[in-house]
Order: structure tokens, then C-alpha cells, then sequence
């Protein structure tokens, strides 16, 4: 790991917020590609995970979708649940960056994939009851769009639509259906 990205690395924890943003955002353009340096940072993001402050959680759950098409050994597998329990965290914020980055963990592998989809589609029907279900339903649709156009899988882009389709307030259901619209 180079020194640049040591401290970015290190800058994550800062009580600054510009300069954790910074950070981040440095942080989630360079693992946009695959880094050789993931286990590296790997366990201090999985300590993350259960971080008091919720900033500290939204962090380590887009690195480590980030990092996970880097994850060559696998550890991902059985950290899969701990990070989609975050799709319910306490925060709100916290569950919407988790909803709408878990996706990238459906990508990268085939096992994780089919538990991602499987969550979503429980979560989808399940969050009609909380504060704000339609945001949560608005990322649960862009998680599978962004699965559909890398896997090019039409099962589950019908799959999306009748989710969609299970939307009662036409004004959520036609900004679901934007989002399922081919671009």
C-alpha cells in the first residue's frame, strides 16, 4: 500500500469531516478497480462494521463493497450477513448506503448473489410497515438494477418489476418503475 493511500486509510477516522470525506472519497475511487492491499485494511473494516458512531459504519460497508472484488480469498462469504443486517440498521442513513451498495457484493459472487437477491426481495416486502419505506423500496430496486445490468439476468429484472407491481401509491410505484426502465 502506497503512502497516499495509507493516508486516506488513516484519515477515515478523523473527527473532521472534511477531511474523513476526502478520505472516502479518495478511498472509494481507487477500490473502484481492484487493489492488492484488501486484507490490508480488512479486519479494521470489519470492526467498523459494529462502530458506535454510524458515519464510521457507512464507511466500512461501501469499502467493503468495494473491496470485494479484491476479496480473492473469499472471507466476504462470512462476513455476508453482518453486513446485510446493516440494511436494518438503527441509523436510517445507515441502512440506505447499505441497501444501495450491497449490490456490488452480488456481482463479484455467484453464492452471494442469490442471498443478496433473497434478502432484498424479503426486505421489499417487509419494510411496507416502517418510517420511510419507499426510500428503502427506491434502493431496493436501484440494488437490483444495478445487479441486472451487469448480469444482463432478465429472471431477475421480472422479478424487480413485480416487486414494483406489489407498490400500492402510484406516485412510489412509477419511480420504481423509472429506475427499472431500460437507459
Amino acid at each position: 500500500m502506497d503512502k497516499m493511500v495509507k493516508d486516506a486509510i488513516d484519515n477515515l477516522g478523523s473527527n473532521d469531516d472534511k477531511i474523513r470525506l476526502t478520505a472516502l472519497e479518495t478511498i472509494l475511487k481507487i477500490t473502484d478497480d481492484e487493489v492488492d492491499w484488501v486484507y490490508d485494511v480488512w479486519d479494521d473494516l470489519i470492526k467498523k462494521l459494529d462502530h458506535e458512531n454510524s458515519f464510521q459504519r457507512n464507511i466500512a460497508i461501501m469499502l467493503l463493497c468495494n473491496l470485494a472484488k479484491s476479496d480473492s480469498e473469499n472471507r466476504m462469504e462470512g462476513m455476508l450477513q453482518s453486513i446485510l443486517a446493516h440494511t436494518r440498521d438503527n441509523k436510517f442513513v445507515t441502512s440506505r448506503k447499505c441497501l444501495q451498495n450491497v449490490w456490488k457484493l452480488a456481482i463479484v459472487n455467484t453464492p452471494a448473489r442469490k442471498i443478496v437477491v433473497a434478502h432484498l426481495e424479503k426486505q421489499y416486502e417487509s419494510c411496507i410497515e416502517g418510517k420511510h419505506y419507499n426510500l428503502i423500496r427506491q434502493d431496493i430496486i436501484y440494488s437490483l438494477r444495478q445487479i441486472v445490468d451487469h448480469d444482463g439476468d432478465g429472471g431477475l429484472l421480472t422479478l424487480a418489476n413485480e416487486l414494483v407491481k406489489k407498490e400500492k401509491e402510484e406516485k412510489y410505484r412509477k419511480r420504481y418503475e423509472a429506475i427499472l426502465k431500460d437507459n
